[in-house]
């Protein structure tokens, strides 16, 4: 075990934080810590949240059942093509750059 004065008694590569000493002249005092946690602008009550989960959740979801079995059908039947610039387009619009980015 060795002692530099500056960080502590050190154990092979590990520095043991409980014996770190002092260096002179320091002064840094702890921060501050407040007495209250900073509160939201608004607070919702969790059980809102729930419910507002739960009526999301018992929403049917949008999807064309009969659109689906088109697409199924022409994958299987080897005649669905794949448009890549289409597929970029409509990627480009989902996360709002636009059709022509």
């Amino acid at each position: 075990m060795t002692g530099d004065g500056k960080i502590g008694l050190q154990v092979g590569n590990v520095v043991r934080i409980g014996a770190v000493r002092k260096i002179a002249g320091a002064t840094a005092e702890p921060a501050p810590t407040p007495a209250q946690p900073r509160a939201a602008s608004e607070p919702v009550p969790v059980a809102s949240l729930i419910t507002l989960a739960a009526d999301i959740a018992s929403q049917p979801t949008p999807i064309d059942g009969a659109r689906v079995a088109a697409i199924r059908g022409a994958i299987a039947g080897g005649s669905y093509v794949l448009d890549p610039a289409a597929t970029a387009r409509a990627m480009m619009q989902f996360h709002g750059r636009g059709a022509d980015a």
